[in-house]
């Protein structure tokens, strides 16, 4: 999971952009990443307590990239399935996501993140995702969380802050 890059398929704002969001391993972390290899077949649980054991060994970065709309016509937003050339508009580092060297082993961690819902709709305005796929998956979002909540037999509720689901920052 350290050593893959993850991407928007929809288009988000950026400001008063249009934009799609990367986020990439930092190449010096990467470099550090001793559990390479994992096969999924080896185990019920492999990707977990592969990457506890990294954090707690050291701290990691991603980059936070965004790929500027330059051309409605050939970065469309509403075909989510046409790739946006680099060459028309590379991808561009405006943020580091760090993850501090940590002890996520305990149940506790795994239970608050087990009682929350990802959204890509849980961002301000100058962020709000774009296009009818992803005004789409909104609904679909919420429906799953719902769903999920139900099943888990826990209270649905929205954080108000990461404090609220990451306790203070140290």
């Amino acid at each position: 999971m350290l050593l893959s890059s993850y991407w928007t398929m929809g288009a988000v704002r950026h400001g008063d952009h249009i934009a799609k969001v990367r986020i990439t391993p930092d190449p010096s972390y990467a470099a550090a990443v001793v559990r390479r290899t994992i096969d999924p077949a080896s185990a019920q649980e492999v990707f977990r307590p592969a990457l506890q054991a990294e954090l707690q060994e050291r701290p990691y970065a991603f980059d936070i990239q965004v790929q500027l709309c330059t051309d409605l016509e050939r970065m469309p937003v509403e075909d989510t399935t046409v790739e946006w050339p680099e060459q028309l508009s590379p991808s561009v580092t405006v943020a580091r996501l760090r993850l501090p060297q940590q002890d996520m082993s305990g149940p506790e961690n795994l239970e608050k993140m087990d009682s929350l819902s990802f959204t890509p709709w849980r961002v301000t305005a100058e962020h709000a995702p774009l296009g009818n796929i992803m005004r789409a998956r909104k609904e679909v979002y919420r429906r799953s969380s719902i769903e999920c909540h139900k099943l888990n037999q826990q209270p649905r509720t929205e954080p108000r802050s990461a404090d609220e689901v990451l306790g203070p920052a140290r």
